[in-house]
């Protein structure tokens, strides 16, 4: 094959990629216009947005009829972006997160949301319950547990004073970094981060820097910022936070544990519908005599249902007194949870039911 009939061979195959990528566009702008249809149907029966079940089913179907080459991760990141425009179309969602930016909890709202909506940072947890109170953000994300340090008890203390809806929850590994602006170790006098980051990392601190100052600020990302008005300041903080506030890593992955985990909560207005594999949350306060537990909690094991949780904080309204989370498996709209929930109800001095959602799936199964 000489040169001209190679370039000629190539600008057919080169129009043949216009003409297709020309209907894609068309092709895409027609989804786009469908999505906005459906949008207002949504909005007229008040239905979520945010379907994410409904997503999955349909990346799973195209999955079984895709014949290739497109492999199943090209054909889920196409489709997600798709999926997440037609979601944006509809409605943009704001989301409230911890911030500064860069922030664990930014990550994790990133991560659930897929970049896609208007991201919001918080000063404080309050504010996010806040602005998810006062619809001035659609969703809030919440830290709730980690894997090493256990409950945040400011998140479930601020679930006795909203009225809000736990509407899913997703699990982010935590690593941390030590940044700096220079990345030298003899520079670091002072160490700053979030108690819980210092507290997961106090191991490896007290072995390469147990002659510096530490100092807990209220989230890594703005000890991020500390540091990066000081070149002897090192931050405890993600690998995000380096690029963003342009700081070198003094040493990375210095956690104590490798399988450190937190789990988020997405706060909202509204309960997802069931999806058969869901998982419901309840608060309540029984009365401070012996055996008020016990009588509470005994409905669970009666009905067979898993108890997937159970964390206590005061009810500070009373000495001794104390709220009770649980998390069991099932939805509140299935009759033998809902019958249990019941049953807790009489044994109880209040009780609210914080949110029926899916159980959090990896990513790799999300397909």
């Amino acid at each position: 094959m000489n040169e001209k009939q190679s370039e000629h061979d190539l600008k057919g195959l080169r129009d043949q990629i216009d003409n297709i990528d020309s209907r894609i566009l068309n092709l895409i702008n027609q989804r786009l216009e469908i999505g906005k249809k459906v949008g207002k149907i949504k909005k007229q029966t008040n239905c979520l947005i945010l379907d994410r079940s409904r997503e999955q089913k349909v990346i799973k179907k195209l999955s079984k009829i895709n014949q290739g080459p497109a492999d199943k991760e090209l054909l889920k990141y196409i489709f997600n972006v798709i999926i997440t425009a037609t979601r944006e179309i509809q409605k943009p969602k704001t989301i409230s997160f911890l911030g500064p930016e860069a922030s664990y909890t930014h990550i994790a709202a990133l991560s659930y949301f897929k970049h896609s909506g208007k991201f919001v940072q918080q000063p404080n947890l309050y504010e996010i319950f806040r602005e998810v109170e006062k619809k001035e953000s659609h969703f809030g994300v919440v830290p709730v547990e980690n894997s090493i340090e256990g409950a945040v008890n400011h998140t479930l203390d601020l679930f006795a004073d909203f009225d809000l809806n736990i509407c899913a929850e997703h699990y982010e590994p935590v690593s941390h970094d030590l940044l700096s602006i220079t990345g030298e170790p003899q520079d670091v006098k002072k160490i700053y981060s979030h108690p819980q980051a210092l507290a997961q990392c106090k191991t490896w601190i007290k072995k390469k820097f147990a002659h510096v100052d530490i100092v807990e600020t209220s989230s890594t990302s703005k000890a991020a910022l500390f540091a990066s008005e000081n070149k002897n300041i090192a931050a405890i903080a993600s690998r995000q936070a380096a690029h963003i506030y342009e700081l070198q890593t003094v040493e990375s992955k210095i956690e104590d544990y490798s399988e450190n985990i937190t789990r988020f909560l997405v706060i909202g207005k509204n309960m997802p519908e069931q999806t058969g594999n869901d998982k419901t949350s309840i608060m309540f306060a029984t009365s401070h005599v012996p055996g008020a537990l016990f009588k509470a909690l005994e409905p669970v094991d009666k009905a067979g249902l898993n108890m997937l949780k159970l964390e206590s904080r005061p009810t500070r309204h009373q000495n001794w007194s104390y709220y009770f989370f649980l998390d069991i498996e099932g939805h509140k709209q299935d009759q033998l949870v809902s019958d249990t929930i019941e049953k807790i109800k009489k044994y109880s001095l209040s009780l609210k039911i914080l949110g029926s959602y899916p159980v959090f799936v990896k990513e790799e199964h999300d397909i």
